[in-house]
């Protein structure tokens, strides 16, 4: 495929200071922006954190809408990794430019068009479902259920035997533990069915061919079934759809696609796996393909895809691979979200530095000097807090309306560990954290969670509606209660729901009574306890009636287990403190793509603290050849050691570009003191203002 242009579109320059108008409040889009919005051939745009790509891929779609319908009624399609993302595309451009959400144009997931598009039509060619249920945590439920027939086997099979030597190779360890490494091989393993191979990592592959095709075959059979119910895992549906694509009565599918969709846009392209990224190219980037694809990231904010902890990175931009054909790649070098002072610190831990890359700080707002806040141990954990709060008010930050908006955080690598661990982590010193309650998911652990652990953030009843019908589901599932017995089809939340309505339309009011009860006194009077305890009795109680061999037997553990709910809420947020300034918590992965007022970054350990990753030996080639410490970007050097591959120093340099780069203002770095005393000087003196927590 060549670089290539689509009926010679060119953007009107009238759209693009109408959309200054619409985005950035009138201001103008510097040269480097505008450059990329007018550009209409495939390309890689590398851009810096708070260099506004995202603000510039939204003034690009804006334009194209405007030129709707397009030459041959053909559509755009935008990606993203994560649903935020996506939301935030929508939360701006729908309700000004709505025909980019509909027919021809598609605008979701990697993982949504996988699905929608290929998955779902492989998954019914292959094994004669549609996907019925894409979801990791329910796919890891369903291993677990495997696990526990070969484990309550009282005559073991072959096939668990030799789980047991395969995950128990050089490990030492108690019988107990041997045994939870059989589950966690079968958590961790994928399968390659058209090569009868179990796939372990990234490398080691075991053939269950021959000799060993007695023995897994059981597996083979049990992940078949898994298919054939629709059950798929999110890797899942990239596998079935690479094999689909082979098949020769799938071409036919690439060429609708590619006829449908006449550009690709993808964000934040540096968070995508291998199998998303040979999925668009397979699909689009072909020697017969007039699809324009315009790829848009920072390879250095790589923290979520499955090599981010190496030197490599998956993308690997056209130049790189094609400079003859792509003869430059786009960059946006100014960050117009940093200072001066923040971009020179940020800019040292660039890891992957192509060819004039580099973070220059072009806001104009105070140059306020990083903070290195040295504490002891938890129990500073409230002074820190305070200290934070002290520095934001000593700037005056919180007094302006948009540095609220943007927010005060405290983030970090890691947010818990086990009750026990003397590992540092973030509901270490402030255990009000609650991971859990701020994801977005469908399914838990436990059915206590499906009334605790809705969407807060919607202002309808929607969400809680939905959780509480899931876990209705998921009791379902567990008992073996089937929409179709003949065919094992499981119920969903609309076969449940017409089950109530065949059985009566009185059932079917009572329950829909039921239901909006629940949800008014959750969401408005927030009686949590009072309605799991009702919720769970209809579960135990009435389900029966409508399905006459229902009981709780297997749920029992499931219903029962206790989860102790800990409310979303800031760290302030009380009634004594309206008038104080709220502090968010959250990991690192959590607010990649945020920008904030203030950040405060608190070292937690993963595997060892990120002060002692960073410090790398490095050897110096001189008439004696010595070791010595590479330059480390806490002290404002250019970091020099990435290449030697160390995979916890460069998964840190990543990391700490990330958080580092989130503040317009203040930024803070929360160390204990024994990690850093012995270089207190060195921060001094290159840059860092030193504050004491505690004597």
């Amino acid at each position: 495929m060549l670089s290539n242009t689509f009926a010679e579109m060119e953007i009107n320059p009238d759209d693009i200071r109408k959309a200054e108008e619409v985005l950035i409040d009138g201001d103008q889009f510097d040269e480097e922006r505008k450059k990329f919005i007018n550009c209409m051939n495939t390309l890689d745009l590398l851009a810096v954190p708070g260099s506004g790509k995202t603000t510039a891929l939204l003034a690009k779609l804006y334009c194209i809408a405007q030129q709707m319908p397009l030459e041959n009624d053909a559509g755009i399609l935008v990606l993203a990794h994560t649903n935020h993302a996506i939301e935030e595309i929508e939360k701006v451009l729908k309700p000004i430019c709505p025909q980019l959400f509909s027919y021809p144009n598609f605008v979701g997931t990697v993982q949504s068009f996988a699905n929608r598009f290929i998955a779902n039509q492989a998954c019914f060619e292959l094994y004669g479902s549609y996907i019925r249920k894409n979801d990791d945590e329910m796919y890891l439920y369903e291993v677990e259920k495997f696990y526990r027939i070969l484990n309550y086997n009282k005559n073991p099979p072959a096939l668990k035997n030799k789980l047991f030597g395969i995950a128990n190779r050089d490990f030492d360890g108690t019988s107990k533990e041997k045994e939870n490494n059989i589950l966690e091989f079968l958590k961790s393993c994928s399968f390659d069915l058209e090569g009868r191979k179990i796939k372990l990592g990234k490398t080691t592959k075991i053939a269950y061919t021959g000799v060993n095709q007695n023995y897994y075959v059981e597996l083979e059979n049990w992940k078949i079934a898994l298919l054939s119910q629709g059950i798929l895992s999110y890797k899942d549906s990239f596998d079935i759809s690479k094999r689909y694509l082979k098949l020769e009565n799938a071409q036919s599918i690439k060429s609708i696609l590619q006829q449908r969709f006449k550009f690709v846009f993808i964000d934040e392209m540096q968070d995508l796996d291998q199998d998303q990224v040979n999925l668009i190219e397979n699909v689009f980037f072909t020697q017969e393909s007039d699809t324009v694809i315009q790829r848009i990231g920072d390879k250095n904010q790589a923290i979520y895809s499955n090599v981010s902890d190496s030197g490599d990175t998956i993308w690997k931009t056209r130049h790189e691979v094609s400079p003859k054909i792509y003869t430059e790649n786009f960059s946006l070098n100014n960050s117009h979200r940093l200072t001066s002072i923040i971009a020179n610190l940020v800019d040292g831990f660039v890891m992957d530095r192509d060819d004039g890359y580099k973070v220059i700080g072009i806001s104009a707002h105070q140059q306020i000097p990083p903070y290195l806040l040295i504490y002891n141990d938890e129990t500073d954990a409230e002074k820190l807090k305070s200290k934070f709060i002290a520095l934001i008010k000593n700037y005056g930050l919180e007094e302006n309306p948009k540095n609220t908006t943007r927010g005060f955080h405290i983030v970090a690598w890691t947010t818990d560990k086990e009750e026990d661990s003397d590992k540092w982590h973030l509901r270490k010193l402030f255990p009000e954290y609650s991971k859990e309650s701020k994801q977005k998911k469908e399914d838990f652990d436990c059915l206590r969670k499906y009334v605790f652990l809705f969407d807060h953030n919607k202002k309808t009843f929607e969400s809680i509606r939905k959780s509480l019908l899931n876990g209705i589901i998921r009791i379902l599932r567990i008992e073996n209660i089937y929409m179709d017995e003949e065919s094992k089809k499981h119920f969903r939340k609309s076969s449940f729901i017409q089950r109530l309505k065949d059985n009566s339309e009185q059932t079917y009011h009572d329950f829909n009574q039921k239901l909006f009860d629940w949800c008014y006194s959750v969401v408005v009077n927030k009686n949590y306890e009072e309605i799991f305890i009702q919720y769970s009795n209809y579960v135990k109680n009435e389900l029966c009636e409508l399905f006459p061999n229902f009981s709780v037997s297997k749920s029992s553990n499931f219903i029962n287990q206790e989860y102790d709910y800990v409310p979303i809420c800031d760290l302030g947020d009380t009634e004594d403190s309206k008038d104080e300034i709220q502090i968010k918590l959250g990991s690192i992965h959590s607010v990649k793509g945020q920008t904030h007022c203030a950040t405060m970054y608190l070292e937690t350990d993963y595997h060892n603290s990120e002060t002692v990753k960073l410090n790398v030996e490095i050897i110096k080639e001189t008439r004696k050849r010595q070791q010595v410490l590479g330059n480390n970007p806490l002290f404002f050097q250019e970091q020099n050691f990435s290449h030697l591959n160390k995979a916890r120093s460069n998964e840190t340099l990543k990391m700490m570009y990330v958080g580092f780069s989130r503040p317009t203002d203040l930024l803070c770095f929360a160390v204990r003191k024994q990690n850093i005393e012995n270089d207190i000087e060195k921060y001094k003196a290159s840059g860092w203002h030193i504050e004491f927590i505690s004597p």
